[in-house]
């Protein structure tokens, strides 16, 4: 098993800047398809109301308690199980985890061949929170679509407002995968990962398998056409 994991690591980390330059690629298609569905939620907006609603309950409670505390436990604790997360996908058995607010938290795995890029960057770009949100209601009635409509926008702009905080150049996790990599990869992940979110709105006839077929149509356009 621990040579299937280190050669799993060794596929994803040669992957690594093939994806990253992919995703740079793309950056323009995601602005443009982002843009779009922010369009289509401006001319429709009474219904997204309780959307809007949660994304200004979060910024509200952040401006009147959030911003005082020094401490933020459920950040890092998102994080931490955003490494877990990853780590678990990619086959690793975790052995460690502590998330404090006031010291951080850390999460350690076992295995040879030190793990790979996307368990180090995942919590930069991967909307935990939301995720979680997101699985509610794929599984839930429709009657709870509301509530749950709701909490995908507090998600929502916690996810954004988080990752703004936490991307840094003084950041260890992005100072170990590389400044040049962060840069290629970070701008368009964090857009693909906002319009799969949104993608997931109740109601909203907008289908994540559409966006990504629309997406690879354009990569195999384009592909062709530079060949």
């Amino acid at each position: 098993m621990e040579l299937f994991i280190m050669l799993f690591n060794k596929i994803i980390n040669f992957l690594k800047y093939p994806i990253a330059f992919i995703f740079a690629f793309l950056t323009i298609k995601l602005l443009k398809l982002l843009f779009e569905m922010v369009i289509n939620f401006y001319n429709h907006s009474t219904n997204y109301q309780n959307f809007f609603i949660g994304m200004t309950i979060y910024w509200v409670l952040w401006i009147i308690i959030f911003n005082q505390k020094r401490d933020n436990w459920f950040l890092t604790i998102e994080h931490e199980l955003t490494h877990t997360l990853f780590a678990l996908l990619t086959f690793h058995k975790i052995i460690d985890f502590k998330a404090t607010g006031n010291r951080g938290g850390y999460m350690r795995f076992s295995g040879i061949g030190g793990g790979n890029w996307l368990i180090t960057i995942a919590p930069y770009f991967f909307p935990t929170f939301s995720m979680v949100v997101i699985a509610f209601i794929y599984i839930s009635e429709s009657k709870f679509y509301p509530i749950l409509t709701l909490i995908l926008g507090y998600s929502t702009l916690y996810h954004i407002h988080s990752t703004y905080q936490e991307i840094t150049l003084q950041q260890p996790d992005i100072q170990e995968v590389g400044l040049i990599f962060s840069f290629l990869f970070l701008p368009s992940a964090n857009l693909f990962a906002l319009i799969g979110i949104l993608s997931a709105i109740p109601s909203d006839n907008i289908e994540f398998t559409t966006i990504i077929k629309n997406i690879y149509e354009y990569v195999l356009y384009h592909f062709f056409t530079f060949f």
